[in-house]
């Protein structure tokens, strides 16, 4: 999958990215708005290019948010239309510079992932009153006679 960036948007993406994804002393400067794409399948395969750059970063957290996220955006892509084609991601990629996605990382990519993430998790939660589920006391056989 990484020959479908090109270089120079793969290294450019990498480490803008990486530092955005990496917890800092001060919050790390928004990057510019980047236009809203046209439509739902345009705006998930710019996320899924850019979340493929940040899985090749060197930092792991990073790392494997990038991959989740090209999960994440691959599944939408396949889920919408199932003969969906990643060939169309190559002339997506060279639309793309590494301002534009760090925006779209930070600002609706990063974001829709870790709210599905968030909603996945509260969903299969136990709930509160079964969080310990009391200890299961040991069926013993009635006595004979």
């Amino acid at each position: 999958m990484r020959q479908l960036l090109p270089a120079i948007l793969l290294a450019a993406l990498t480490l803008p990215a990486v530092a955005a994804a990496q917890p800092a002393a001060q919050p790390a400067p928004a990057a510019p708005a980047a236009p809203p794409p046209a439509t739902p399948e345009a705006s998930d395969e710019r996320c899924l290019l850019a979340m493929l750059a940040l899985s090749n970063a060197s930092d792991q957290s990073a790392s494997q948010m990038g991959q989740t996220g090209v999960l994440f955006f691959a599944g939408r892509l396949k889920g919408r239309d199932p003969n969906f084609d990643f060939k169309k991601l190559k002339p997506v990629a060279t639309t793309m510079n590494a301002q534009t996605a760090q925006a779209d990382l930070q600002q609706r990519c990063g974001p829709m992932v870790s709210t599905s993430l968030q909603q996945l998790q509260a969903a299969l939660a136990p709930p509160a009153s079964q969080a310990t589920p009391p200890a299961a006391k040991p069926s013993t056989p009635p006595p004979k006679k």
